[in-house]
């Protein structure tokens, strides 16, 4: 069961010259879907960076692809699991192309790690971050 459902509709802008979301609006399709589920559970990111005074830079981002996704088609986003590490937090995610038989069109993996903002050093996860993503459905490592 998914930890978080976001629901969208490709535009012509994010294809690429063969009329296919280009690949690398499925990192933003997933982007909007960690966005998403910040802000229905916890008011937006945005919230935790500034009380914790932290950032969370994308460090690794991997993407299998299995069937595209055309304009306008209607798409939905899976966070299938968030893995909690000591300072980084990792995504899976999972898109399926809603408007052509609920077809798996990617898997894509995104890590971020957290860091002070002004040093910009890894630190570790605040507390409070930690007990959000677990009482969502995050897992410890």
């Amino acid at each position: 069961m998914a930890v978080h459902i976001y629901r969208s509709v490709a535009y012509w802008n994010e294809t690429d010259a063969a009329g296919i979301v280009h690949f690398s609006n499925f990192f933003r399709f997933c982007e909007r879907a960690e966005e998403d589920f910040w802000i229905s559970k916890y008011g937006g990111l945005n919230e935790a960076r500034k009380k914790f005074d932290v950032l969370f830079p994308r460090v690794r981002a991997e993407c299998n692809f299995y069937f595209p996704i055309y304009p306008y088609d209607r798409f939905r986003v899976e966070i299938e699991d968030i893995i909690i590490g000591n300072s980084s937090i990792t995504y899976r995610h999972k898109i399926y192309n809603e408007s052509k038989g609920d077809r798996l069109s990617a898997e894509c993996v995104i890590t971020v790690v957290c860091v002070d903002r002004v040093s910009m050093k890894s630190r570790q996860l605040p507390d409070e971050v930690r007990s959000f993503l677990i009482r969502h459905g995050g897992r410890e490592k």
